[in-house]
């Protein structure tokens, strides 16, 4: 599947949120998968984001190891133009298996912040509800 920067970068900051829940085995190991295929190009996407902030941020004055480029800043706009080139590139083709939610874990519902969901709307489906007849 043909995937923006951005869409891989959200995507793995909310798996990280989701991988450390306790699913079933076949949930995880599907999580698993799917942040192992996703890994490789955020790490080189998140390198070159640091090379952004490290080129237009300032140290933080109360920690000096601390850099962030504030919008308030002359590089703002610069910092900005680079880093929306960088996340609206397209990523190379990673072929990946759309990973299934259960709606109940251990026999309580599936509850997951809306602020999750949305980053990761191309990489997981929630199981539809089994009628009971």
């Amino acid at each position: 599947m043909k995937l923006l920067n951005g869409e891989i970068f959200n995507a793995v900051q909310a798996l990280n949120e989701l991988y450390d829940k306790e699913w079933p085995v076949r949930t995880s190991l599907a999580l698993a998968k799917l942040t192992s295929k996703l890994n490789e190009p955020f790490m080189a996407i998140d390198k070159v984001r640091n090379g952004l902030v490290k080129k237009y941020g300032e140290s933080d004055e109360t920690n000096p190891n601390s850099i962030s480029v504030k919008t308030d800043s002359e590089s703002y706009t610069k910092f900005a133009e680079e880093y929306n080139d960088l996340m609206m590139q397209e990523a190379d083709e990673i072929v990946f298996d759309v990973v299934k939610l259960p709606q109940e874990v251990d026999g309580k519902p599936l509850i997951i912040k809306a602020n999750l969901l949305i980053p990761l709307e191309k990489f997981i489906d929630v199981e539809t509800l089994r009628e009971v007849k």
